[in-house]
């Protein structure tokens, strides 16, 4: 009985090392596959599932450099659009310059043809005067003339009076020639600085105008700048979830 009852014992001893060792191989080869095994059949660490973990990071990494990528170029781009933004302003402020000086000069012109117009006014009014006094003059020495012819060459008072109203006449004569000059350079001047007025008035609106497409010109380029910076602040904000995704799943070794 002895002898029987220790057989059996040997032999059950034999038959769990045997489904011990099966048990074991079979976890070996499930954990090869993705599943879990470790001493005495309990959970451990999956075989491969580091070469998982670098492909996911790996992934990841590349998701985030094309993120980052459209991300780098909507800043690139913000950047460039606030530069010629700035750009675009200081252009509109030196047309606006520009306009201001055309309008100085302008009103400049149009008060020195004022003062032409009173200047050629005032010259025409002294010619008519020389122009009275030369005719009055030379009737006064037609007069004596007729008194001398009259009297006879022996009256020396009569020559001396004629003599007297013939040089008034010369000189009445020398100052209506020289009144007439006068407005002559006052008319000259009086159209060439019409002709001035009427040149800086045709610049002065098309400086105008250019003024103001330079201001249009610049509040576009202020809007586009604007609106590529909140781009580029959203493009930052959410780069993560924008990348090219490229999925690991059921990756191993």
């Amino acid at each position: 009985a002895a002898t029987s009852s220790g057989l059996t014992a040997q032999r059950q001893a034999t038959h769990d090392y045997e489904v011990s060792e099966t048990e074991h191989v079979a976890a070996i080869d499930i954990g090869g596959h993705g599943g879990g095994f470790g001493a005495g059949g309990k959970g451990g660490f999956s075989a491969g599932s580091g070469l998982k973990t670098i492909a996911q990071g790996s992934a990841e990494q590349a998701n985030n450099a094309v993120a980052n990528q459209h991300a780098a170029a909507r800043q690139a781009a913000a950047a460039a659009k606030s530069t010629l933004a700035q750009a675009a302003v200081g252009s509109a402020a030196t047309a606006q310059a520009a306009l201001i000086g055309k309008h100085i000069l302008v009103l400049k012109l149009q008060r020195d043809v004022s003062d032409a117009h009173v200047a050629l006014q005032g010259e025409l009014h002294q010619l008519e005067q020389a122009e009275r006094s030369a005719i009055a003059a030379q009737q006064t020495a037609d007069q004596a003339q007729q008194a001398v012819n009259a009297i006879g060459v022996a009256a020396n008072g009569a020559q001396g009076t004629l003599a007297h109203a013939q040089q008034a006449a010369e000189e009445s004569g020398a100052e209506l020639g020289s009144q007439q000059a006068m407005v002559g350079a006052a008319k000259q001047r009086f159209s060439s600085l019409t002709q001035q007025l009427h040149a800086a008035q045709a610049d002065l609106h098309a400086t105008q105008e250019a003024a103001q497409r330079a201001e249009a010109a610049a509040q576009l380029a202020q809007s586009n700048a604007a609106q590529a910076a909140e781009s580029a602040a959203a493009a930052g904000a959410d780069h993560g979830g924008n990348g090219i995704g490229v999925s690991v799943d059921g990756l191993s070794g």
